[in-house]
């Protein structure tokens, strides 16, 4: 255990001085592993007005038996997202309604929190790496995040840099590196939890990660994601041996796992964040814990107004602050050092990024409506390109790592259209196949196209059928490799992405199949489709009745 003096101007800007940290060293409690049963995290957020009604703020007192009140304010999830300079939800926006609240905040105590899917998966992160949301957040008052699954999109090396980067501390129960048993990225700065005192009170900070975050990220060979619910109990536990008098849970769990957690483990006070992007207008109380949802990215801000005893957390008021708004009536003043990065940052993706590559005549399909349930002519497309490079028999693609959710009218195609739509950095692998894990992947990818799963596959050099009633296991009703009915015993060569190559998205029945042509002699997918595109100059993708829905 260390102590750590924060420099509140710097960090915070919050007019108070002398606040001090202990954090810890700890290394992770390893546990059984289990999977959350919340899909991939791209459910539709639940959307509701701000409430502008007047509230009562909680009295201080300096008497004994006073209380004192903390503002807590939350949380990021911006997903690697920038926002554009000229547009109300920017990040330099929100950081200055957040920086103003803040400084409005009572004794000037306050803490702001994230809590994950920051780094990726945006256009600006594709470019950036990261970096540019680690450099905004270095700038802003952010003091603490967590990890979520979107971290490790490019890799542990990556997430490692950026972790060594971020003056701001990055925390997680249950984030782990096998090999030292302490926290993921220890060596760069995470911590497994921190406790701060703010106005007298002592805060005890941690985070959660989703525990399917393996199957749905590039977490590597060495990290392990514990099962949350006993990483919570032991984290809380050794939060209150070290005098917390309020413990702050940053979450990136899906709402109703985070409920059943926090009334499953006493001692977490609070509970921010969500990773299904659900929004409500006042926190609930499950077990004591407030849990607060303010949705993801840049639509709102939570202002939580903790008022704190002796006993602990007695009393909160709550207001969602709706950023877009609040810009339109002139009530946010930017933040002024991330604003300037932002502007530096958008000239250079402009550089990069808006360049025509080469034109389509029909309208390019990516919404996630479609290439999460049925055939999609973008998905068509991208699957023969990655099939004829990789000189594969088929080709296979998740519906989850083509992004963006839109449907691009015909015309000209710019460098950044095709990096919005695929915006991970895969590379392209070949694999050999049986046709019975081909079609038990076929199954796989099918089974949860009614809760919208990215596994959903798009195929080259195929087709299938399925029935989205049937039970799941037992919906491919025929499956045919070109044009003749797949053969259970046969050998195929596979051209895929290594996301999906190494049991990504529950594609399990692939990680252990004969590798023919490995990522590191692979292509990025993004830079395959850009070169595919300024080849061919114009494109014309069409369906094809590759997938029927029967």
């Amino acid at each position: 255990m260390t102590d750590r003096t924060t420099d509140i101007e710097r960090r915070r800007l919050l007019g108070y001085a002398g606040a001090t940290g202990v954090t810890a060293l700890a290394g992770c409690l390893f546990g059984e592993e289990t999977t959350d049963d919340e899909g991939d995290g791209d459910e539709n957020a639940t959307d509701s007005d701000e409430s502008d009604s007047e509230e009562t703020e909680p009295e201080e007192s300096t008497d004994d038996g006073s209380t004192t009140t903390v503002r807590l304010l939350h949380d990021t999830h911006l997903h690697g997202s920038m926002g554009s300079p000229d547009e109300a939800l920017n990040v330099a926006n929100y950081f200055g309604l957040m920086d103003d609240l803040a400084a409005d905040a009572p004794d000037g105590n306050a803490l702001v929190v994230g809590n994950g899917d920051d780094l990726h998966t945006s256009v600006e992160s594709s470019v950036f790496d990261g970096g540019h949301i680690v450099s905004l957040f270095n700038a802003a008052p952010l003091e603490y995040d967590t990890y979520g699954n979107h971290e490790f999109d490019n890799g542990p090396a990556s997430l490692r840099e950026n972790v060594a980067d971020s003056e701001f501390t990055w925390v997680s129960a249950n984030v782990c590196d096998e090999r030292t048993g302490d926290v993921f990225a220890a060596e760069e700065g995470a911590e497994r939890y921190a406790v701060e005192e703010i106005g007298g009170v002592r805060f005890g900070i941690s985070g959660l990660a989703p525990a399917d975050t393996p199957e749905v990220s590039s977490v590597g060979d060495h990290v392990d994601v514990l099962e949350p619910e006993t990483a919570a109990a032991d984290v809380v536990g050794e939060l209150r041996d070290e005098g917390a008098d309020v413990v702050v849970l940053l979450s990136h769990l899906a709402s109703p796992v985070a409920e059943d957690l926090v009334a499953a483990v006493d001692g977490i006070d609070v509970a921010v964040g969500d990773h299904a992007a659900v929004v409500r207008d006042e926190p609930m109380a499950v077990n004591d814990t407030v849990v607060s949802l303010v949705g993801d990215e840049f639509d709102y801000v939570g202002r939580l107004d903790l008022e704190v005893g002796s006993d602990g957390l007695v009393d909160h008021s709550f207001r969602r602050f709706d950023l877009a708004e609040l810009v339109e009536n002139g009530d946010v003043t930017p933040h002024e050092e991330v604003q300037s990065l932002l502007e530096s940052y958008e000239a250079d993706l402009e550089a990069e990024l808006d360049v025509v590559i080469g034109g389509t005549t029909e309208p390019l399909d990516v919404r996630t409506e479609t290439v999460r349930r049925e055939e999609s002519n973008f998905g068509n497309w991208l699957t023969d390109v990655v099939r004829a490079d990789l000189e594969a028999d088929v080709a296979f693609q998740n519906g989850g790592g083509i992004r963006s959710d839109e449907l691009y009218p015909a015309g000209d195609i710019s460098r950044r259209t095709i990096v919005d739509i695929l915006p991970f950095p895969n590379r392209t692998v070949k694999l050999e196949v049986s046709g019975a894990t081909l079609r038990e992947a076929i199954e796989l990818g099918v089974s949860a196209v009614a809760e919208g799963h990215g596994r959903f596959p798009q195929v080259s050099g195929m087709a299938y059928a399925y029935d989205p009633n049937a039970p799941a296991g037992e919906r491919v009703a025929a499956i045919s490799v070109g044009g003749e009915p797949l053969e259970t015993d046969a050998t195929y060569e596979l051209a895929t992405n290594d996301f999906v190559a190494g049991g990504g998205d529950g594609y399990e029945m692939f990680a252990d199949s004969d590798v023919l042509v490995p990522a590191d002699e692979g292509t990025l997918l993004s830079a395959l489709a850009i070169e595919a595109i300024q080849e061919a100059e114009v494109i014309g993708p069409e369906t094809e009745g590759r997938i029927e829905i029967v």
